[in-house]
């Protein structure tokens, strides 16, 4: 009687168990939450007896993306509205036939030629005057990337004055003798300029700036935004689920890739619309502010200094203008749930021409998702991550070669980043084209598991350390000349190198620009410590803080006074405004808990490394892990972690995750070719062949998703 009891028991066991779990089976994951995404480079051949159909045939059945974006190449004009309107008309209907979505790129207007309306670079030079005040100068157009973009090249103003020292003048006697100039104009590269002062002038200096009128529209009128909102409304018929601006800003600055070259770029960017928003915005003249941050009074280089930064920070803002407005008017015409995109990283990097192409607005960009592209650094992906309000951000990239596109792709899903990969009918040299075989297959391989990834849908890497860099101290370099950059900046500060490096050194941090406190994306919370968009921070590295703003100083202030711990690497003995600030700032640095960078005192700020070689832990405390090799190769890679006490180990093939809580074990898990799980020893799931799986626990029932398209594979061992 005792032993049919006990089998009783175990029967209403099993049944009790077995009714507790509940096992599914799917052909394929479908991907949620996120869109994987492609770039379709749309050329004229594409055009012709409707190849765009067949290719966007091989697109939605061969390729694993859920969104592709259009986007003009090789002659194609995405504004000649009659070609257009009907070929995107089509590739919509037939793409949203087969629940594929598509989103419109759009280029900047880069052949206006209105002369008066568009973007102008202004240039120095330095002459003395003779006994007759008179004076000769053949000024050639420079660093200018696209020459035949140039429209011509034309004097814009002359400063005469007695110069005391280098960069300094006497006030008394600064004159603008502009109208005392004739010019010649041989060509649209060259004004040829004669100063007639008269004896009055004798030996002074004349400061001659001219302006070179490149054929983009200026960022601070509205013909640029107004071009883009056309387009819109020409193709507002059309359902597109997205609208992206690719890597929007000035594109005429000049490369250079020597850092110690003898010709750095000394540009400066005008137009007429820009000087109207500057008076505006600041009350002073934009064309005295640009002599201004050349030259000083003498005695008060204060002057200078805040001229800097008065234009520096409201230059930056002009690309951002534009996206705002394509953004705003987008939700407008195609609905709120479009995906905005894309990156507006231009070369990726802060010391570079970046500043003058886009203002280095990648953390303000107005998107829902946080996008750059390329080999952007990790700590400034998160940061801009971090920045945005999705819990996913995107990369765009390419190489010339397939392999490193996968590894790379596969390797950022450890740190909530998918890729927007680059492109599909791509035909240029030393390029791929995405619907290669090779590309096709491999990046299926990889979207594989970031489907897995989206379905789980973890929040972003848990991230203790926030890095702030002073963008101020980024974009004035006055008045140390040897701080002065290849492009007009102070690119000696190393930030994105530390960043790395305290990465590397195992702490994962958040790399973001002073401003952000300005802009209220950055804030204490109630306890003092740092949160963005709601990524809280343990501790900070203020990184360069000359010139802070006045919020900036407050914000360290309070950190302070709250007990927050800080690492402090700079001073600062001006703010924004060039007061003096010696004093209050060497109170905060004196109250750091760590005083100047150092990678051996990061633990002082009560900071733990990241230990994990092949995984990361996210903020919902959840872990990922990938690996390239098991990917490509299909033989087993394991994680072995102990969470909250318990160890955890698994044989898996690309991409697992995995949460966990003490008291029931798994409640979240996804693995893509996987085969075991044990927990503390004691196998607790495993299957005979590698498959792809997602678990969730629900209500003290689990749910088990397996993909199968024979509803055949069932565990071998299941005791979750």
């Amino acid at each position: 009687m005792k032993r049919i009891t006990i089998s009783f028991l175990l029967l209403v066991f099993n049944f009790q168990f077995l009714k507790a779990q509940s096992i599914q089976y799917a052909s394929k994951f479908a991907d949620e939450n996120h869109p994987e995404i492609g770039y379709w480079f749309i050329s004229p051949d594409l055009l012709n007896n409707g190849r765009y159909l067949e290719e966007l045939d091989s697109i939605i059945h061969q390729c694993p993306y859920t969104l592709v974006f259009l986007t003009a190449r090789d002659g194609a004009n995405f504004y000649q509205y009659p070609t257009m309107h009907p070929v995107f008309k089509k590739i919509v209907a037939v793409a949203h036939q087969h629940g594929f979505k598509v989103g419109l790129q759009l280029w900047g207007n880069y052949n206006d030629k209105s002369i008066e309306g568009v973007q102008r670079m202004i240039v120095e030079d330095e002459v003395t005057l003779d006994d007759e005040g008179k004076a000769s100068l053949a000024a050639k157009a420079r660093f200018i990337r696209f020459p035949d973009r140039l429209l011509k090249t034309d004097l814009f103003k002359v400063y005469a004055f007695r110069k005391t020292s280098d960069g300094f003048y006497d006030p008394s006697t600064l004159k603008d003798i502009t109208a005392k100039c004739e010019t010649v104009l041989p060509d649209k590269e060259t004004v040829q300029i004669k100063v007639n002062g008269g004896a009055s002038l004798k030996g002074l200096t004349a400061c001659i700036m001219t302006q070179e009128y490149c054929s983009q529209s200026s960022m601070w009128g509205n013909v640029e935004i107004n071009g883009f909102k056309k387009a819109m409304d020409e193709y507002n018929d059309i359902p597109f689920d997205g609208v992206a601006l690719d890597e929007y800003g000035n594109k005429f600055v000049e490369r250079i890739f020597d850092s110690v070259t003898t010709k750095p770029f000394r540009g400066r960017w005008y137009s007429n619309a820009m000087a109207k928003a500057f008076k505006s915005s600041t009350g002073t003249s934009l064309i005295k502010t640009l002599f201004d941050g050349r030259y000083a009074p003498e005695g008060k280089s204060e002057v200078r200094m805040k001229a800097i930064n008065q234009y520096m920070d409201f230059m930056r803002g002009g690309a951002l203008r534009v996206e705002k407005a394509v953004y705003d008017y987008s939700h407008k015409v195609f609905g709120n749930n479009i995906f905005n995109g894309i990156h507006d990283t231009y070369h990726n990097k802060l010391i570079n021409d970046e500043i003058w192409a886009n203002g280095i607005s990648w953390w303000i960009l107005p998107r829902k998702y946080g996008q750059t592209d390329e080999k952007t650094f990790l700590p400034t992906r998160m940061g801009v991550a971090m920045a945005h309000t999705k819990n996913a951000m995107y990369n765009q990239y390419y190489d010339r070669v397939f392999p490193p596109v996968q590894e790379k792709a596969l390797f950022d899903l450890r740190y909530g980043v998918r890729t927007h990969y680059h492109a599909m009918h791509d035909k240029r040299v030393n390029r791929f084209d995405l619907l290669d075989p090779e590309a096709v297959a491999g990046i299926d391989k990889v979207e594989n598991c970031s489907r897995l990834l989206n379905k789980f849908n973890p929040l972003l890497p848990k991230i203790h350390l926030l890095v702030i860099f002073g963008i101020e101290s980024l974009e004035n370099w006055y008045p140390v000349a040897a701080d002065r950059g290849v492009y007009d900046i102070n690119d000696k500060q190393g930030i994105e190198a530390k960043a790395v490096e305290i990465w590397n050194a195992g702490y994962l941090n958040a790399l973001v620009p002073s401003d952000l406190i300005a802009h209220n994306i950055l804030k204490l919370d109630k306890n003092g410590k740092p949160v963005m968009n709601g990524h809280t921070f343990d501790a900070i590295v203020y990184l360069n803080p000359q010139y802070a703003k006045e919020s900036e100083l407050k914000f360290l202030e309070e950190y302070e006074s709250k007990g927050g711990k800080l690492m402090v690497e700079g001073g600062a003995d001006r703010d924004f405004n060039a007061n003096k600030i010696s004093k209050r700032f060497t109170s905060i640095y004196n109250k750091a808990t760590v005083k100047g960078y150092s990678i051996e005192n990061l633990s002082r700020l009560g900071l733990q490394k990241n230990l994990l070689p092949d995984g990361c832990k996210n903020e919902d405390d959840s872990y990922v892990f990938t690996d390239i090799n098991s990917l490509r190769t299909g033989s087993m890679a394991s994680f072995s972690i102990k969470i909250d006490g318990d160890l955890y180990e698994c044989s898996y093939q690309g991409l697992a995750i995995i949460r966990t809580v003490k008291k029931m074990g798994v409640i979240k898990f996804a693995a893509n070719g996987f085969t075991s799980l044990r927990r503390n020893g004691k196998v607790v799931l495993s299957f005979k062949d590698p498959v792809n799986i997602f678990i969730s626990r629900q209500n003290g029932k689990i749910n088990m998703i397996i993909k199968d398209s024979t509803h055949t594979i069932k565990p071998m061992i299941n005791k979750l």
